[in-house]
């Protein structure tokens, strides 16, 4: 009894584990994208990354030669990386803004010159000094990196395994070493001075973040943006209704009627989706073109709905047969005409798998790229915009991923509204 009881808790664990673990590696890739969406262009660059966005930046402002230098603080790297250093304001403005989704108001900003300005002119003398060990310091570390990149670059041609060659090797590794601690013992006293200047020479304040900053970034910079994305609601929205019509009547007549060579052609209606949709799509262009709907919403939707149309009657078909003829039957002694059997009856009665079929449809033909960039040239859907901004941006890949979680909000918001007659399918009455 004991070991049935232990052997059914491992299982269990080992079960939950599992499930766990899938979860994981679904959910994983998800928040990171959303985790660097709401990053700005200075987090979203530094490594390694951050668990999760900031939601206040740290400024440092400094006077250098009677112009600003403004820092931010990185979490990541533990200190402050420059912004910019300009006499103007408004540069540093607009430059902040788009480095760190932060907004620094003009009033905050000129009460912490003034801060800064009476800081260095009571601290004069510390400030000179510092900056002067601070610049032989640098001179220096320039000094101590050439050093360590000479005495690699020896080490490298010493052939390995050359006899009498062992103790001008090990010669040269321990000056290696010794060069590597003298830099180690360079950077801890630049941390010191760094921290020194901070003290007698800068002025810190914080700033709120704009989460939704690269959102509203992304929207901005590409002007296409909103119209494709009314076109790919459109585009999804005529797949899922020629889908549902054709499919839902194929499947209905594959689970009504009996006719020779009926398991071929339910066999053959799958053979469609064997082709990668790319294939598909290079002859359709002149197809499409012919017919006057080539870069429109409505050949998209029909190329789409060349794959979903399958998937559609396979799944109607078996909610179709699983739903008794002889209901339909009953309705019509009862009066009812077939048509309104149909209707009345057992259509209601299909609504999960329709739904399901819905979901499929909608997600498939809202998240497809590579048929949109052959069909589409002046008028793109929302997701051939978001590869474009991948694929064209130099450094934006927090943009790109503000636009990639765009593309998945009307998916997510379409499923939760039908979410309702899927679950009925499994069993589900109320959600």
């Amino acid at each position: 009894m004991i070991h049935k009881r232990f052997k059914k808790t491992v299982y269990s664990t080992l079960f939950y584990v599992v499930i766990a673990g899938i979860i994981l590696v679904i959910l994983t890739p998800i928040y990171f994208l959303a985790n660097i969406s709401l990053m700005s262009d200075q987090e979203a660059y530094d490594w390694p990354i951050a668990l999760y966005p900031s939601f206040v930046n740290k400024f440092k402002l400094e006077l250098v030669n009677d112009e600003y230098l403004l820092s931010v603080y990185s979490s990541s790297l533990g200190g402050y990386t420059t912004v910019i250093e300009t006499n103007d304001f408004g540069n540093l403005q607009k430059l902040a803004r788009r480095k760190t989704n932060s907004t620094i108001p003009e009033d905050l900003f000129l009460k912490k010159v003034k801060e800064v300005r009476e800081l260095v002119s009571k601290n004069a003398t510390e400030i000179r000094t510092l900056r002067s060990q601070y610049s032989s310091l640098f001179t220096k570390m320039r000094h101590a990196n050439i050093e360590i990149a000479q005495i690699k670059e020896k080490l490298s041609r010493i052939p390995e395994g050359m006899e009498g060659m062992e103790n001008i090797k090990k010669s040269l590794q321990e000056q290696l070493n010794n060069a590597l601690k003298n830099r180690e013992n360079l950077k801890k006293e630049n941390k010191i001075l760094e921290s020194k200047l901070y003290e007698v020479a800068s002025v810190s304040f914080s700033v709120p973040k704009n989460l939704f900053d690269n959102y509203i970034t992304f929207f901005r910079v590409t002007s296409n943006a909103v119209p494709a994305l009314i076109r790919s609601i459109e585009v999804a929205l005529l797949t899922v209704v020629i889908s549902l019509t054709i499919g839902g009547m194929a499947g209905y007549a594959f689970a009504r009627y009996f006719f020779k060579g009926k398991n071929i052609l339910k066999l053959s209606v799958l053979f469609v989706r064997m082709f990668p949709g790319i294939s598909i799509a290079i002859p359709m262009v002149i197809i499409l073109a012919g017919m006057g709907f080539y870069d429109q919403p409505i050949g998209l939707s029909l190329v789409y709905s060349i794959g979903q149309i399958g998937l559609t009657t396979w799944i109607t078909a078996s909610i179709f047969m699983g739903i008794s003829v002889e209901l339909e039957e009953a309705a019509m002694v009862f009066g009812s005409t077939r048509s309104g059997a149909f209707f009345h009856v057992t259509l209601p009665l299909a609504i999960p798998g329709l739904a399901a079929s819905a979901m499929y449809a909608f997600i498939g033909s809202w998240s497809e790229t590579a048929q949109a960039i052959v069909l589409t040239q002046f008028h793109p859907t929302f997701p051939v915009v978001v590869y474009q901004t991948l694929v064209g941006a130099k450094g934006l890949i927090n943009l790109t991923a503000a636009g990639g979680m765009a593309m998945a909000i009307p998916a997510i918001v379409f499923t939760l509204i039908i979410r309702r007659y899927i679950l009925q399918m499994w069993g589900g009455v109320t959600v």
